[in-house]
């Protein structure tokens, strides 16, 4: 990292804000190891940095085609601050909704999650079988199990099939990679049922409008990120 990836502030414009993200080295997820090291790095400095945090959030307000980007789900919303995949850095944050439920699934990229505030309990799965509507929930197999507290980082590749229950608002800076495949496997442990994530660009219109993340809530999220500690 260069001297300026190390470098704190106590308060920061949006021009800074943006001059510095626009330093950030390329990631290439092709090597996971070496982007893991990468993106953990990138991830801490602008995690650990409230003003700098606090300038990319407020930029996304007066930002379109990142405010677009910001969602709603059943489990977490999400709020994009940047995105360049070329460089391999889409740049959220996640944000955990107090409804949970076990889901197995994998990803459409490889990512790094740093937990800002909350935990997960994380649990990682084998299968011996297709991802496909065929899926019979009994044979997917956990082999590794663990709490992610607040200050840890993770990586994942987009094939790893895994869970993550959180403590309700807990709240992640992720990195992603360029999506990797067209849709996302994922399947309940408590019935069974099989579905799958698109990405932006495959869903309706109908979906876009059901996930697109309104004014009201985008406000709430801010105004809870103060309050925890996270901005």
């Amino acid at each position: 990292m260069t001297e300026t990836m190390t470098a704190g502030a106590a308060t920061l414009d949006e021009r800074a804000a943006v001059a510095f993200m626009s330093s950030l080295p390329t990631v290439r997820w092709d090597d996971i190891e070496t982007a893991a090291e990468v993106t953990e790095q990138i991830a801490r400095r602008i995690g650990d940095d409230r003003a700098l945090l606090r300038a990319l959030v407020d930029r996304v307000r007066r930002t379109p085609e990142l405010r677009q980007k910001c969602e709603c789900h059943a489990l977490d919303d999400k709020i994009v601050i940047w995105d360049a995949p070329e460089r391999g850095l889409r740049i959220r944050l996640r944000l955990a909704n107090t409804d949970q439920y076990e889901r197995v699934h994998n990803h459409r990229y490889s990512f790094t999650a740093y937990i800002l505030s909350g935990a997960y309990q994380h649990t990682l799965y084998a299968t011996d079988q297709p991802l496909d509507e065929t899926a019979d929930v009994s044979r997917f197999w956990p082999y590794f199990i663990r709490e992610e507290p607040a200050g840890r980082c993770i990586t994942l590749d987009h094939e790893q099939l895994h869970t993550t229950i959180t403590e309700p608002e807990t709240i992640s800076l992720m990195i992603q990679s360029p999506a990797r495949k067209q849709r996302a496997f994922m399947i309940r442990r408590s019935d069974g049922q099989v579905w799958w994530r698109q990405g932006a660009a495959d869903e309706s219109a109908e979906r876009r409008a059901e996930v697109q993340m309104s004014d009201q809530r985008f406000e709430h999220w801010v105004s809870r990120l103060e309050a925890i500690g996270v901005l």
